[in-house]
């Protein structure tokens, strides 16, 4: 497979594109590297309201309709998600429709109308994507967690805001928002398909997101996590599951040992053939699922655990968890570790597999790492880890006076939650 190739046009725009000869497909992603940890006070869930808007019509496409139908009439897909520090836009097409991908992806970009009339319209579709969260208690439990783990920060906050926060964004703020954050320095376009470097520079504009530049970015605010004890958050309510969420503080993007947290989180709960799914499930029969995942952000990241259980079995699967989280410490074998490491590696050379995969996979090194590291090296990365520092990682970071636990289910009382742990 070719290496991804990268030019940085006058404008401090990053280009980064990587030719898949064999691929039918062409993926293009533009990520910015602005999210809901750079909001202001006031203005919680105008990162998100933006991406929004970008979809609602431009001067030479001036509906929805005629921003996606382009691109969905070749057989295509267009979508967008904003993210705690980073908001993307991206689109697959046929090789073939390159340039409708990428001239409507700019245009809706670097054009759009922020229409009042749609302003207020889109208020209502945010505000009942906001009630939705209400209406799935899992997703409620892993927004409880969110607030749980990182109080007072944007992290503990949903990224689509408040309604009250919603209802106050206004023209002028969302427009302030993209003038001071959609900038060529803190973009990065990344394409990936059968699509040559040299065609993929001359299909940017060279004007693409040029404004008067604010000066300086602002920072996004550091977290600062302090926890010595067990946090617990209960909310009842009248259901016939308990959904429950653990997490402990994890590591950032750039650590060193953020891939012992990878590899720790594949043994316990990545997959059927996980820890947490073999003694949970398979063995206790206690759930229908459960599993572990992993996030890393610029400075911090998180690892949770994820289930729901009968009201009268979350005290064993509670005790069972744990039960395997500390074996993680004492109890690893040589063969776990080798088969983790085969599955993040394998999992990473299927991903090239997928043009969308490989310019999300750029994109992103690109814009927190400011370099793409090859797969070669991410291996290299990954087997630097033995059962020594894959227990250590788990001794530092999975410490029970690190847990936080979010539940939503029937249940009066959290005594007997804190006595089981």
């Amino acid at each position: 497979m070719a290496r991804y190739q990268k030019a940085i046009l006058e404008s401090g725009l990053r280009v980064v594109s990587q030719q898949l000869p064999s691929s039918e497909s062409v993926s293009i992603l533009i990520s910015v590297q602005t999210g809901s940890r750079n909001e202001q006070k006031g203005q919680y869930g105008v990162a998100h309201f933006a991406e929004h808007m970008l979809f609602k019509g431009t001067g030479k496409r001036p509906s929805p309709l005629s921003v996606s139908s382009p691109i969905e009439s070749t057989g295509g897909f267009l979508n967008a998600s904003t993210g705690y520090e980073s908001t993307n836009y991206w689109c697959k097409v046929p090789e073939n429709h390159f340039r409708t991908g990428i001239e409507t992806l700019q245009d809706m970009m670097q054009n759009s109308l922020l229409n009042k009339e749609e302003i207020n319209s889109e208020r209502g579709v945010i505000i009942e994507e906001i009630k939705t969260i209400e209406d799935y208690p899992d997703s409620k439990t892993a927004l409880n967690l969110d607030k749980l783990m990182w109080p007072d920060s944007a992290l503990g906050r949903d990224i689509a805001g408040s309604i009250q926060s919603v209802e106050n964004i206004t023209q002028e703020t969302i427009r302030a928002f993209i003038d001071n954050f959609y900038l060529p320095t803190n973009t990065v376009i990344s394409i990936a398909g059968n699509v040559d470097h040299d065609t993929s520079i001359q299909s940017v504009d060279q004007l693409f997101l040029t404004r008067p530049f604010p000066g300086s970015l602002p920072k996004i605010s550091p977290i600062e996590n302090v926890q010595n004890s067990v946090r617990l958050d209960l909310e009842k309510r009248d259901i016939e599951q308990i959904h429950i969420h653990l997490g402990y503080p994890g590591v950032s993007i750039t650590h060193p040992d953020r891939y012992a947290l990878d590899l720790l989180n594949v043994i316990l709960g990545d997959g059927m053939s996980s820890r947490l799914f073999q003694e949970i499930r398979e063995r206790l029969g206690l759930v229908y699922d459960i599993e572990s995942g992993i996030t890393h952000l610029q400075d911090v990241g998180d690892f949770r655990i994820t289930l729901a259980v009968d009201k009268n079995k979350y005290i064993d699967a509670i005790k069972a968890i744990l039960t395997e989280v500390e074996n993680l410490k004492t109890e690893l074998e040589d063969s776990e570790v080798v088969r983790a490491k085969q599955i993040l590696k394998g999992r990473m050379r299927l991903r090239m597999d997928d043009s969308q995969a490989v310019a999300a996979w750029n994109a992103h090194q690109d814009l927190f790492n400011k370099q793409i590291e090859c797969e070669s090296v991410i291996k290299e990365y990954i087997d630097k880890n033995d059962i020594l520092k894959l227990q250590k990682a788990a001794f530092r970071y999975l410490d029970v006076s690190k847990l936080n636990i979010a539940i939503v289910g029937d249940i009066g009382s959290k005594g007997p939650i804190l006595n089981a742990i």
